[in-house]
């Protein structure tokens, strides 16, 4: 085996498994290396993304990429099998097209479609990567992930309509509105006119893993319909978390007020 590759996938497994942020010096004991070693191990590790270096405290960690990783690996075995026929159905209910999309080093990938027989035909085909800021199902999926999630996504952050979010507040506030409400929502700020509503899926552990999202021309998205597609949305995103494993919480049942003894 490469030594040097074995030596980083060791120094990786380490970080991983001790829980908490370590020194270069403990690390470089632990491994049995020399300290300029792990140094230059850290450093092409930092620069790969997998790990973080705190500058205070000099502390080094792991990122959320290995785990965003092998949320990929798990979900791209069922998610788009257990999701395609749902994925009919919100077509047909929605009489939109409807899309499955993963997040992947701040984009949304698109990873399964239904077109409808409305005029206005999908740009994007299955494999196709769109800042995750810009589209709905981007937001849904942003919103319930860890805020370094929001942290790579903006760094592709750019201009494509008059209405594109450019500001992090903003963005954020917009994801702190999906959350408030349940979905997220495109208004048209990747192309003019094309807007979309976007739901969560969830794994069996509950994290947000993909997204569904129907799309269409402004007026049919955002018009009189906009309530109703979204409730068809959160749905058939709940539909698909089940199938995947995901069992939802039961709402808390109200306290019965205490009997007041009659005198």
């Amino acid at each position: 085996m490469e030594q040097t590759v074995q030596k980083a996938l060791n120094l990786l497994e380490a970080l991983v498994k001790s829980g908490q942020p370590r020194r270069l010096t403990e690390l470089a004991r632990q491994l049995g290396l020399t300290k300029p070693n792990v140094y230059r191990l850290l450093s092409t590790l930092s620069i790969l993304g997998y790990v973080k270096k705190d500058p205070a405290t000099s502390l080094y960690s792991p990122t959320l990429k290995l785990w965003e990783m092998g949320s990929m690996l798990v979900r791209d075995v069922d998610l788009v099998g257990v999701a395609s026929p749902r994925l009919r159905r919100l077509c047909e209910e929605a009489h939109e097209s409807v899309q499955l999309a993963v997040f992947d080093s701040g984009f949304a990938v698109y990873v399964d479609k239904v077109d409808s027989a409305q005029p206005l035909k999908a740009m994007t085909t299955i494999g196709s990567r769109v800042p995750a800021t810009v589209t709905s199902t981007g937001k849904a999926i942003l919103a319930w992930l860890p805020s370094e999630s929001l942290d790579v996504a903006f760094q592709h952050v750019k201009r494509y309509t008059p209405i594109t979010l450019m500001r992090r507040r903003d963005i954020e506030k917009d994801l702190e509105e999906t959350r408030a409400r349940g979905y997220s929502i495109n208004r048209g700020e990747f192309r003019v006119g094309v807007c979309g509503i976007g739901a969560p899926v969830r794994d069996r552990s509950g994290s947000v893993v993909a997204a569904v999202g129907v799309w269409g021309a402004e007026a049919n998205i955002l018009g009189p319909r906009r309530e109703e597609l979204a409730r068809l949305a959160i749905t058939a995103g709940r539909d698909i978390s089940r199938a995947l494993g995901y069992i939802e919480a039961a709402p808390a049942k109200p306290e019965r007020a205490p009997a007041v003894e009659m005198a």
